[in-house]
């Protein structure tokens, strides 16, 4: 397989990343909905001891959520790099620019 096929299957499966990131994404939403709609229609004050644990219960819900949207962002954030990577490396073989990396049909992207 040429260099170039070899970029654009790496770019392909990037994409399949991103396809399947935004299918976790899109299931955490719906669970996180669900959650919420049971959290708000079955617990109330009268569930809780006391005033702290009423407290506290939402705030370890909120906790793991913010750890899954951290760590979605940390992989986000090294699928970027490696993609920079990966054009930088078409940059300097191409004399800059993109190459044939510029559009699929010939022209510039955006």
């Amino acid at each position: 397989m040429s260099r170039e096929g070899s970029y654009m299957q790496i770019l392909q499966s990037a994409a399949q990343m991103q396809v399947s990131i935004a299918s976790i994404l899109e299931s955490k939403a719906a669970e996180a909905e669900k959650s919420r709609a049971w959290i708000t229609h079955h617990l109330n004050a009268a569930h809780f001891a006391s005033h702290t644990d009423q407290v506290q219960q939402p705030l370890e819900i909120h906790e793991g959520l913010l750890e899954l949207i951290d760590a979605m962002t940390k992989m986000e954030q090294a699928l970027g790099r490696h993609l920079q990577i990966l054009v930088g490396e078409a940059d300097n073989e191409n004399g800059g620019g993109l190459g044939q990396f510029q559009g699929f049909d010939g022209g510039a992207m955006g």
